[in-house]
């Protein structure tokens, strides 16, 4: 029997929970204490100061996250591609997979930057600022940058569109709800970015969730995240030394 994925759930109809949910606890709690601990202004400030320390340690973060994921599913006997989506793609399925990663990232760039436009008018700090804190000013950083993007890419929609958009959908039997659990855990565990940030990217996690569900499958969005994440280092990087931040 193929499994059922988030994208197949009816919206009256509850599934077995994909890992234990004292599991899924021990995966949100650390992400909320390491936001919080981010959010803080000294620590925010003192990790700005140095990126190669940082990048290094949310790298391993990010595949920690990774394998708290697999060890959770493993649980509950819940195979990997039914978090990953679609079996075994061929060579068009990439095709059609890396078009619409490039058209929901220009989509995603364009609803960022209506977002970012909305917080000037209202007064409130931009994510760009805050993230240009953070962005890798040389080389030597750039290319560990390049390395955490691509990380976060796979590991963080492994566990936000596959691992969490799953539990809690097929525990309510509705879709929405897990969209709006996953995409508001998103957010919040971005608290470094400050609550502009945090607000931008819950949106910027919903978009995700869209994607996931219409196209079955987590490789366009790993895409598109990853993309996302590299340019936005490189355009930040080149901004600030412009003078422009």
């Amino acid at each position: 029997m193929r499994e059922q994925n988030a994208t197949e759930i009816s919206e009256h109809a509850t599934l077995p929970a994909i890992a234990p949910w004292w599991h899924t606890a021990l995966l949100v709690a650390p992400l909320l204490a390491f936001s919080l601990l981010g959010s803080i202004k000294p620590t925010h400030q003192a990790l700005s100061q140095h990126h190669l320390g940082q990048y290094l340690a949310t790298l391993i973060w990010e595949w920690l996250l990774a394998a708290l994921v697999l060890w959770g599913i493993r649980m509950r006997g819940t195979p990997l591609r039914q978090l990953l989506g679609q079996r075994r793609p061929t060579l068009r399925d990439w095709g059609t997979d890396v078009a619409l990663a490039a058209a929901f990232w220009i989509a995603a760039v364009i609803t960022l930057a209506a977002i970012s436009v909305v917080f000037k008018l209202a007064h409130l700090s931009t994510p760009q600022k805050t993230l240009a804190q953070l962005a890798p000013q040389n080389v030597r950083e750039l290319l560990l940058w390049i390395l955490l993007s691509a990380s976060a890419g796979i590991c963080e929609e492994l566990t936000f569109r596959g691992y969490l958009l799953q539990q809690f959908s097929r525990a309510s039997g509705r879709i929405w709800i897990g969209v709006l659990a996953s995409s508001l855990l998103f957010g919040v565990a971005h608290g470094y970015e400050g609550i502009s940030g945090m607000i931008a990217i819950t949106v910027y996690g919903a978009l995700f969730c869209m994607l996931t569900i219409a196209r079955g499958s987590l490789r366009p969005g790993m895409m598109a995240h990853a993309w996302q994440d590299i340019f936005s280092g490189i355009a930040l990087m080149v901004l600030k030394h412009a003078h422009v931040f």
